[in-house]
C-alpha cells in the first residue's frame, strides 16, 4: 500500500507540470501601442491643401492638429475652421485639437491678465462649439517690446497652461503643446519652456525636431538624425515624459544658393518630382543621416537642396520606438509624398478600427 501511495505521487509530481500547459496555448508576451500618428493642418486652397491629405488618410491618422484659431494681442481669436474637415474627423474617429498660435507674436496674452483670461475663454468657448477634442498651444517666439530674450516669458508660459489646464480637464479635453527643440537652438528663444514646469499640464508635447537649417541658414540637413536623437534624450532629462512626447517629423526641404543663406521652403513631393524629371542625382548623407542635391538654376546659379523624405521618417520612426515616444506630428499635411505614407503604413500599420 506504501509502495501505490509512492509511484502515485511520484507520477502526479511529474503529471501536474504538464497538465497546465497541456490544451492550453501560450500567452503571448505583451506588445507596446502602435504609436500615434498626428498631423497638423492648414489652409491653404492649391496642390498644399492639407484636406486631401486627411481624407486621403483616415485609416492611419489618429489625431490632426488644424491651424485654425490665432490669438490677437487682446485675447480676441481670428477664426478660420473647416466644417468639412470637423466632419470628417468626426465621423472618422480622428480626434481635432485645433493649434492656437499667437499673430502677430507678442507676448500680451502671457502678461496681460486681461487678454490672458480673454484668450483662455475664447479657447473654451470654441471647444465647446465645436466638440474639438481639445486644443494644442503653439506660442512660439513670444517677445517682450525692447527685448530679444524670450525667455523673460519663462513663467508666464508655464501659468498660462496650469490656468488653461484647470479649465479644460474638468471639460475631459486635451490639452497639447508644440515647443522648441532645447538643443542646437538659441536659448533666448527655446528657454520660453519650462520643460519641467510644463509637464504637469500638458497631455502631448510636440518637441520640434526640424528647421535644424533654414532660410537664414546656409545649406544643411533640415534634421539631422543625432540632433534629433539629443533632443529627444534631453526633453527626457528636463522633466517630460517619453509617453508624453510626440516627435515632430517634417514633410518638406529648403532651396538654396549654394554655400549661402536665402534658401526658401519646398513640399518634399514637389522636390522629389523635379528630382525625378530634371534628372537631379539625390544623395545621402551618412553623417547626417539626410538625402539633399545639387543642381544648377536655368540662370546658371549652382543650388543645394535637402529636405525630409521616407528614408528619413523611418530613421524618426526608430528613435520613437527606442525611446518609447508617444509618436509622431507631421508638419504638415499636404507636402508629403506617397512613399511617406507607405512607409508608415509598413512600418506601423493602420490605426485601430473605430467602434
Amino acid at each position: 500500500m506504501k509502495k501505490i501511495t509512492w509511484l502515485l505521487l511520484v507520477l502526479s509530481l511529474i503529471l501536474v507540470p504538464l497538465g497546465c500547459s497541456i490544451g492550453k496555448k501560450s500567452l503571448p508576451s505583451p506588445t507596446r501601442q502602435r504609436p500615434g500618428v498626428s498631423g497638423f493642418y492648414v489652409n491653404e486652397p492649391g496642390p498644399n491643401d492639407s484636406l486631401p491629405s486627411l481624407k486621403g488618410h483616415g485609416n492611419i491618422l489618429d489625431e490632426f492638429y488644424p491651424l485654425w484659431y490665432h490669438v490677437r494681442p487682446d485675447g480676441s481669436l481670428k477664426e478660420e475652421p473647416v466644417p468639412e474637415a470637423i466632419a470628417f474627423a468626426h465621423t472618422n474617429g480622428i480626434k481635432d485639437l485645433p493649434l492656437i498660435n499667437v499673430v502677430p507674436s507678442q507676448d500680451s496674452v502671457l502678461r496681460n491678465i486681461q487678454a490672458r483670461d480673454n484668450t483662455i475663454n475664447n479657447i473654451i468657448r470654441i471647444v465647446k462649439a465645436n466638440n474639438y477634442d481639445g486644443v494644442n498651444i503653439d506660442f512660439e517666439f513670444v517677445p517682450t517690446t525692447g527685448k530679444k530674450d524670450f525667455s523673460i516669458d519663462r513663467q508666464e508660459m508655464t501659468t498660462f497652461m496650469k490656468l488653461l489646464n484647470n479649465r479644460l480637464k474638468p471639460l475631459k479635453k486635451g490639452i497639447h503643446m508644440c515647443v522648441l527643440p532645447l538643443v542646437g537652438v538659441s536659448p533666448e528663444m527655446s528657454n520660453v519652456y519650462n520643460y519641467r514646469g510644463l509637464a504637469p499640464f500638458v497631455d502631448k508635447v510636440t518637441i520640434m525636431c526640424y528647421d535644424h537649417s533654414q532660410e537664414g541658414t546656409p545649406p544643411g540637413p533640415l534634421a539631422p538624425f543625432q540632433w534629433v536623437e539629443q533632443n529627444i534624450t534631453t526633453s527626457i532629462k528636463q522633466g517630460f515624459k517619453p509617453s508624453q512626447i510626440c516627435l515632430g517629423v517634417a514633410t518638406y526641404g529648403y532651396d538654396w544658393p549654394a554655400g549661402k543663406s536665402g534658401g526658401f521652403t519646398s513640399p518634399t513631393r514637389k522636390i522629389t518630382k523635379e528630382a525625378t524629371i530634371k534628372g537631379h542625382q539625390i544623395q545621402w548623407s551618412d553623417k547626417y543621416q539626410e538625402p539633399y542635391y545639387i543642381y544648377r538654376s536655368p540662370e546658371g546659379v549652382q543650388r543645394e537642396v535637402w529636405f525630409e523624405n521616407s528614408s528619413t521618417l523611418k530613421t524618426k520612426l526608430n528613435l520613437v520606438h527606442k525611446y518609447g515616444l508617444a509618436g509622431i506630428c507631421i508638419w504638415r499635411l499636404g507636402y508629403e509624398d506617397k512613399s511617406f505614407w507607405t512607409t508608415l503604413e509598413q512600418t506601423w500599420g493602420k490605426k485601430a478600427a473605430t467602434k
